[in-house]
């Protein structure tokens, strides 16, 4: 059977109960935290029976690593989206600005990041993930992109912790602002990350802007790829029946 053909409204239905059951389970946990976010909670709030929602996912641990992997897979596409509008991007400074701002994006990558097991709970050791909390150098399209650096001849390997360290420390008090209800300047805050890792970890002589439409194109590659591998981690989710 085609499956370009034209959808069918119960195909549509479907996807209708993915998209609910994915934002309420998202709204649970970020308000009420893993262990309130039930299944008969999802269940109850997204008006689905908590038996078709099992036809996608096996455990609520199942459907909290899906909504992880899309955001995951949503900072990917957005890094390659922006090195693509602006290759200055292809600069360490320049992408740890926009890095610093999707983290504040998507809360549950955040939560990983954090390793906040109050909002993710067995996610955040989950090994599919390929993530070390506080470790963006551990992070796989990370760590390609700073060895597409060096061999571009922009970055020391040397300095991976004390960019950890940086980049962890800026998060976490902009996070904990956040927290104390003091609204912290996200942009300036990006800004001053940015100008730090200009002046401790880009070299003096940098390269010209002209030149980085190669680090660029790479630094797309890398990012796009990520996206795909991410995506096919995705758990199928046909929820075609109604109970």
């Amino acid at each position: 059977m085609s499956t370009v053909s034209t959808r069918s409204t119960g195909a549509r239905t479907s996807d209708d109960r993915v998209r609910r059951t994915l934002d309420v389970t998202r709204s649970l946990l970020l308000r009420s935290g893993y262990k309130r976010t039930t299944m008969d909670e999802i269940a109850r709030r997204a008006d689905i029976g908590k038996g078709t929602i099992y036809l996608s996912w096996d455990t609520k641990d199942d459907l909290i690593r899906t909504l992880v992997i899309q955001e995951i897979v949503g900072v990917c596409q957005d890094i390659s989206r922006i090195a693509v509008l602006r290759p200055a991007v292809a600069r360490l400074s320049e992408f740890s600005r926009e890095l610093f701002t999707l983290v504040f994006k998507y809360p549950l990558f955040r939560a990983l990041y954090t390793y906040d097991k109050e909002t993710l709970g067995r996610a955040c050791d989950d090994p599919q993930l390929g993530f070390q909390c506080y470790r963006f150098t551990t992070f796989t399209p990370f760590r390609d992109y700073l060895r597409m650096l060096h061999e571009s001849g922009m970055w020391d390997p040397s300095h991976g912790f004390a960019l950890d360290a940086l980049l962890s420390g800026f998060i976490k008090l902009h996070l904990h602002a956040e927290i104390a209800g003091a609204k912290p300047d996200l942009a300036a805050h990006a800004d001053s990350l940015a100008g730090l890792i200009r002046s401790s970890f880009e070299p003096a002589d940098q390269v010209p802007a002209e030149e980085l439409t190669d680090p660029a194109r790479r630094t797309v590659e890398i990012f796009d790829g990520a996206a795909a591998k991410y995506r096919a981690k995705l758990i199928p989710q046909p929820l075609a029946a109604s109970v």
